[in-house]
């Protein structure tokens, strides 16, 4: 099961770090801890040979060398490969949990839609959870090594009480040469539809919804099973597997501390520290993706397939059958009281803090308040400021429609189309033939601005 530590950093405190290293279970320091005790075993060694067993006149040519293999180690750059790698691993191992499959949806429309408290519809209810459940058993015990350990055989099903005799009788009598899964799901829909036959599903739409829902609860098996027959080409985590290791195995003799016969011996440079913490972070970034690989295997922090089962069926069957129809009394609720606040207890004094805009309590001066102006759409608010306002405004209130109070006699009625003037210079048509725009130059202040609502004559 995965390890859990969010309640450890619910708020982030200095303490927060020292709850997270005091945990074990799924830890860094038990993935790392043998291997690193190895390297410093071995690390110790050389130090040794190289302290008692090589003669002191080698030792500056084995420096030498030493420093010349730890330059050219820096060109196998294991953190662009083991980050790259570990993104890829990481995005995998979230989809993988996006596609567990939980019963409650598909439950909750089994339990709506399909109505009726007799035999016959409980016990189709509990057959389509079981059914579904019995699936994602099948895909689980392929899949995961728990689930196989827990369900070896079919026949293990059968008396966990998924699968009955006749049922499983009919499952093996169907011939393929590939996986059955699809079985149970296949009597699921047979039964959703032999259920809108007899009537217990007042419309189609109700039984599109509920198909719906398992199939989208067989895609997410789908989908698993994906995951688990198709990994990630081997030879990717080998490479990068074999690049971390290497490297380190090089630092054993690269990183030792080699004193000529000129220097000063100071004993603690004896101690890898740096070394010692570089392999500790960097394995333990490569143990993670390790973990990442098969989310469904038996780590400390690998999803548990095992509860998944035993809670879907628990509450798919609750939701099917004990909870079927059932509501409680309704009762009017304290928040249709126009005057009713949040409550809290009395030891939170505290408000939680409201959401609002970072600008929402900014307010404005009132010297720094002007009147509204219309501003031309064509030119951008800030070239208007060496224009006067006035102008503007004057411009775009002359802009509006006139009507002329009278036809000319000898204007054919028939005519609907007529050219307008526009305040740019262009010609169009427009339906009112007494439209016209007016500009400065054609503005006349006595006309009065009306609409001439007549309808017009015929000839």
């Amino acid at each position: 099961m995965t390890v859990s530590y969010a309640l450890s950093v619910s708020s982030a405190r200095y303490s927060a770090f020292l709850r997270l290293l005091r945990k074990w279970k799924g830890s860094v320091v038990k993935a790392v801890w043998a291997e690193l005790l190895v390297w410093i075993c071995l690390y110790a060694m050389i130090s040794t040979i190289i302290f008692w067993v090589i003669p002191i006149e080698y030792r500056t040519a084995l420096n030498k060398e030493a420093t010349r293999l730890d330059n050219l180690l820096g060109i196998l750059d294991i953190k662009f490969m083991l980050g790259f790698f570990v993104t890829i691993v990481v995005d995998r191992w979230k989809t993988i949990l996006q596609n567990i499959s939980f019963i409650e949806t598909v439950a909750l429309s089994v339990s709506t839609i399909i109505r009726g408290t007799d035999d016959n519809a409980r016990l189709s209810r509990r057959s389509i959870i079981r059914y579904l459940v019995l699936s994602q058993a099948m895909v689980y015990r392929d899949i995961s090594m728990r689930v196989r350990r827990r369900f070896p055989t079919m026949k293990s099903l059968m008396e966990a009480g998924f699968i009955f005799e006749n049922e499983l009788h009919e499952l093996e009598q169907t011939e393929t040469g590939y996986n059955k899964y699809w079985v149970p799901i296949n009597w699921c829909n047979s039964i959703v539809w032999r259920m809108q036959d007899q009537k217990y599903i007042e419309a189609p739409v109700s039984t599109n919804n509920v198909l719906n829902n398992i199939r989208d609860f067989r895609t997410q098996l789908e989908n698993l099973c994906k995951f688990d027959w198709v990994p990630i080409p081997i030879a990717y985590p080998q490479i990068v597997f074999l690049a971390v290791r290497i490297h380190f195995f090089f630092t054993l003799f690269t990183r030792q501390y080699i004193p000529t016969e000129t220097e000063e011996f100071l004993w603690y440079r004896c101690i890898p520290l740096i070394p010692a913490t570089s392999f500790f972070l960097y394995l333990g970034w490569m143990k993670v993706a390790e973990a990442l690989l098969n989310p469904f295997g038996e780590d400390d922090d690998d999803f548990e397939g095992n509860w998944v089962i035993d809670k879907n069926i628990k509450t798919g069957m609750q939701i099917v059958d004990q909870s079927h129809a059932e509501c409680p009394i309704l009762n009017i609720d304290q928040f249709s009281d126009p005057k009713f606040g949040p409550m809290y207890p009395s030891i939170l004094l505290e408000h939680p803090h409201v959401l609002q805009g970072s600008a929402a309590d900014v307010v404005i001066p009132e010297s720094e308040k002007t009147k509204m102006v219309h501003v031309d759409s064509k030119t951008s608010v800030g070239s208007t400021s060496d224009k006067d306002p006035i102008s503007i405004r004057r411009r775009f209130r002359r802009l509006s429609s006139r009507l002329k109070l009278g036809r000319s006699e000898s204007q054919p009625h028939t005519k609907t189309q007529q050219s307008v003037k526009s305040p740019g210079g262009e010609s169009t048509h427009s339906a009112f033939s007494n439209l016209q725009f007016v500009t400065e130059e054609n503005e006349d202040q006595g006309l009065d601005l009306r609409i001439d609502m007549e309808s017009p004559k015929k000839p």
